[in-house]
């Protein structure tokens, strides 16, 4: 995984992680604010003879009445609490998820400054994309397990119901997340942790033996530049 995620060019990987957490963000919170707060988002639409009744994560709605926002709440036999009561984590995923976008954000700007070490670092980032794409996954296997089962019920008492556009917001938010854990922080960031530990010398980034050449920082590029004196090669620093 390593050596293929250090193959992506530094600022397309920064520009992938950033676009997908910016979208499974606003999709987690979409998924989150369905019914009754989005009416047009659910989990489940389900046709009755009174109309279309929508099921979201903290009520639902028909075309009379919309049950106030409640955690776990119950619409018997169909849909239990346990299974609405699941849908709490949706709301958590928004938690992790914008963090995670928040440690990206320094690196659209540099991305080897040692500022980096106090939000945009490397386990900061590690610790958010990883538990954001945890918290999805477990959150979307909950959703369409539990809704399927109301589905199926609905279905099994002459009820049509098909899947709203919140169970595959959810979906698509889950995948962003996996993708973004899997590409993990650009190799050649500010690590936070070798870099310190050898006081600047041989991190990623750096000039020099241990170093690929390249620092930016406060918006200067430093170049080591060859020079020929009396047979010998010394270095140049340039700003």
């Amino acid at each position: 995984m390593s050596s293929l995620t250090q193959r992506i060019p530094y600022g397309a990987h920064v520009i992938i992680i950033f676009v997908l957490s910016f979208a499974a963000f606003i999709l987690v919170i979409l998924t989150t604010f369905s019914t009754p707060f989005i009416q047009g988002i659910s989990f489940l639409d389900v046709y009755t003879s009174s109309g279309l009744t929508r099921f979201g994560s903290f009520g639902w709605c028909n075309p009379g009445y919309c049950l106030p926002n409640l955690v776990s709440y119950e619409y018997a036999p169909q849909v239990n609490a346990s299974l609405t009561g699941a849908m709490v984590l949706w709301p958590i995923a928004i938690i992790f998820t914008f963090f995670t976008l928040i440690a990206i954000i320094p690196l659209l700007f540099v991305h080897n400054s040692a500022a980096l070490r106090y939000v945009g670092n490397s386990m900061f980032f590690k610790f958010s994309a990883n538990l954001s794409a945890i918290i999805t996954l477990v959150a979307w296997v909950m959703t369409i397990y539990g809704w399927s089962i109301a589905k199926r019920t609905f279905e099994a008492g002459g009820v049509g119901a098909v899947y709203g556009a919140a169970t595959w917001l959810g979906l698509t938010a889950m995948l962003c997340m996996l993708i973004v854990a899997f590409l993990g922080w650009p190799h050649e960031a500010w690590d936070g942790k070798t870099t310190r530990a050898n006081g600047g010398a041989g991190g990623r980034g750096l000039p020099g033996p241990g170093g690929d050449g390249y620092y930016h920082y406060k918006r200067t590029t430093r170049e080591i530049v060859p020079q020929h004196q009396g047979g010998a090669i010394t270095t140049t620093t340039r700003y």
